[in-house]
């Protein structure tokens, strides 16, 4: 004779619960566990005591927890197919975005066709500030000078030019912003770049935009801007004002 008055089908309802990485497998997996379940439960009620039988209402409540784990398994498939949705739109939406300028938060800097803008965003005043570009390998390439130190948001245009004056290849950046207020405490720094889009990637459930050697998550980008028709980036200080050209 079969002992299974130690099995509880609570103890499948819970595997049915916690198993399975999405709707679909959580549902097989349901089903499955349902089917030994049932099984256990036949077996429940076959081998009891007819001097102490089961108590009914603890196997109907087990079997209203699998309706409640179904539904919700259901309603887990309906969202996932409108995340999908979603998603979908957005990267045919990203394809809209080619050749288009965008601003993005990010701390990777495109550098293309021999330069690059960016802005940082102070969270108060600075009495000191460094803004700084490194290379790929981490090299420091570019100290910029005369940079705004007031609380609020500054941008500046760069012309891809080292400190020694040579103009580096285009290229993927590192944005480099450290500010200390006057007690010498770090203030926070917001940082966005601009870049013309060159590239869209989708996994299926990821879009990423590309800006030449730079990719960003699309939720990441702040605005779509119109081309740049300020005057060429030119070598030097930085001068006052919000946007500064270096």
């Amino acid at each position: 004779m079969a002992d299974t008055s130690s099995i509880s089908g609570l103890d499948v309802l819970t595997n049915a619960q916690t198993s399975g990485k999405d709707s679909a497998s959580s549902k097989t997996k349901l089903f499955d566990d349902m089917e030994a379940f049932l099984y256990l439960l036949t077996q429940q009620l076959k081998y009891q005591d007819p001097l102490d039988p089961m108590d009914t209402s603890e196997y109907t409540n087990q079997l209203v927890q699998y309706a409640q784990v179904e539904q919700s398994i259901q309603s887990n498939e309906y969202l996932e197919t409108i995340v999908a949705q979603n998603v979908n739109s957005m990267a045919t939406q990203a394809i809209s975005y080619m050749d288009q300028t965008v601003q993005a938060l990010s701390d990777y800097l495109p550098l293309q066709d021999g330069s690059a803008k960016f802005s940082y965003i102070l969270g108060a005043d600075a009495s000191s500030c460094v803004v700084a570009v490194k290379d790929a390998s981490g090299n420091y390439v570019k100290t910029f000078t005369g940079v705004e130190r007031s609380a609020g948001r500054h941008e500046i245009t760069w012309d891809g030019k080292d400190n020694n004056g040579n103009q580096l290849e285009d290229g993927a950046y590192v944005l480099v912003v450290t500010a200390i207020d006057s007690a010498g405490s770090t203030i926070e720094v917001q940082k966005t770049v601009f870049g013309k889009v060159t590239g869209v990637a989708y996994d299926g459930s990821t879009v990423a935009i590309g800006m030449g050697d730079v990719a960003v998550n699309m939720n990441s980008i702040l605005a779509i801007h119109a081309p740049d028709k300020q005057q060429p980036a030119a070598s030097g200080d930085a001068s006052d004002g919000a946007t500064q050209t270096v």
